[in-house]
């Protein structure tokens, strides 16, 4: 059995404020080695991590290509906060290698990126 961290063990109780479910089985969860902690599986505990951490305590439990993998379109539909849904689905196309197109791409857009897109943007005026 993989040893939890105090980092990782901080940040699964972070997820885990209302529930009486020992650390110790959601970390087994997150690593395959149980099934079930409570009433959570793994895909359940990942989208808790994703509502509720950042990306890089996440990947403190998953690699980035792990990550990739378990961003299905039936995964990403079940994150609550639209904002964050986009972006994951956008991050999971990234890290499986797919292209990823430019949002408002165009003629009216054109500008601003040309000003914007590789400037130092704390400097311009």
């Amino acid at each position: 059995m993989k040893e939890i961290t105090p980092e990782q063990y901080r940040l699964l109780k972070r997820i885990n404020w209302e529930y009486n479910i020992p650390i110790e089985d959601m970390f087994a969860v997150v690593c395959g080695e149980k099934e079930h902690a409570g009433h959570w599986d793994e895909n359940a505990l990942l989208i808790r991590m994703i509502e509720h951490l950042g990306w890089y305590d996440i990947i403190k439990f998953y690699n980035p290509k792990t990550i990739g993998e378990k961003l299905t379109p039936e995964l990403l539909g079940k994150i609550w906060r639209k904002d964050k849904r986009g972006k994951y689905e956008e991050l999971g196309k990234i890290l499986r290698g797919e292209p990823v197109s430019f949002a408002k791409w165009g003629a009216e857009y054109r500008e601003q990126c040309k000003n914007t897109l590789f400037s130092n943007r704390w400097y311009s005026t």
